[in-house]
């Protein structure tokens, strides 16, 4: 959904009855309630996946509330950067005399420079960097790496603001807000492959080289997501797939998914000429012991021993 179509879509009761006198949007079935007193079109919320209707309760927020600044997930939500599962509550920050908790929002206070708050689709929006520092604070590893692989991926930000927008918060959290900066990596292409390098890191094996070129018998290219050295032997590529990726990526190229499944059987035949690939899917990353049994069965070197998943700090 586009930002003219949230904004279109989301308005006031008082509006609304405005607009057209008699209107009664809590028994219209033209209209869905978001929050106390704000309505969306109905289709438009029958249409929305769950990122798109996050964002209308963002949209919500903002038309029931007085110049709310939005922040962390919120924030990300309107730049097009993933945070993971869409959370429970809608975030603000700014200003002391707004209530911590209420309605489905959580207010965090805070002094804001001014180069902390952009508009954005007509919403007051942290920046990217400040954004992304406070989420990095608050959330698990892998949903902070993949944010802030994903805006330096699009040069939405660099590391230096990062770490600027880092300082001026709570010191809170900040170690490990500065462990995912310093972990991320502008290579990194998916959130698939940011969930594997941290969970390559939890795990305790040898950082992978990212986005290698190899070159096949024939002269081909390739380029592979991750290239791990073995002392002594042939690299291993690692690849993660989506977990629909030879039936869902053949759909949009006008293939089936077998052609994309014997492409793939070709590339991987290419890439044999030099190492050994490994491929693994979103279950043996969201089940960490899968993948610790493939990359140990490759023979992966570990550098240590592994560790509990990084929980959030608040």
């Amino acid at each position: 959904m586009d930002d003219d179509g949230v904004r279109a879509a989301v308005r006031a009761k008082r509006d609304l009855v405005a607009s057209s006198p008699g209107t009664r949007p809590e028994r219209d079935a033209r209209f869905s309630r978001l929050r106390r007193g704000i309505y969306v079109d109905a289709a438009v919320a029958d249409d929305a996946d769950r990122r798109a209707a996050y964002r209308l309760r963002i949209r919500a927020v903002h038309v029931a509330r007085t110049r709310p600044i939005f922040a962390r997930e919120s924030a990300l939500a309107e730049y097009d950067i993933p945070y993971g599962l869409e959370p429970p509550a809608v975030y603000t920050t700014g200003s002391r005399s707004t209530a911590k908790k209420k309605a489905g929002v959580v207010h965090a206070p805070a002094i804001l420079d001014k180069t902390d708050v952009v508009s954005v689709g007509g919403l007051q929006v942290c920046s990217v960097a400040y954004a992304l520092a406070e989420f990095a604070r608050r959330s698990r590893a892998v949903d902070a790496v993949a944010a802030i692989d994903n805006a330096l991926h699009r040069r939405l930000v660099t590391k230096e603001e990062l770490f600027e927008a880092l300082a001026r918060q709570s010191p809170r959290g900040r170690a490990q807000g500065a462990w995912a900066i310093e972990f991320a990596d502008a290579r990194a292409e998916s959130v698939g492959e940011s969930w594997s390098r941290v969970r390559v890191f939890e795990l305790g094996f040898a950082a992978p080289e990212l986005q290698v070129r190899v070159t096949g018998p024939t002269g081909n290219r390739w380029r592979v997501d991750m290239r791990f050295n073995r002392p002594g032997r042939r690299p291993v590529y690692g690849e993660f797939d989506g977990k629909q990726k030879y039936g869902e990526l053949a759909a949009q190229q006008g293939r089936r998914g077998t052609d994309a499944l014997m492409q793939e059987k070709a590339r991987d035949d290419e890439l044999l000429f030099t190492g050994d690939p490994a491929h693994w899917v979103w279950d043996d990353v969201l089940h960490p012991e899968r993948l610790e049994r493939i990359l140990t069965a490759y023979g992966i070197p570990r550098v240590r021993g592994p560790f509990a998943e990084t929980q959030p700090a608040a």
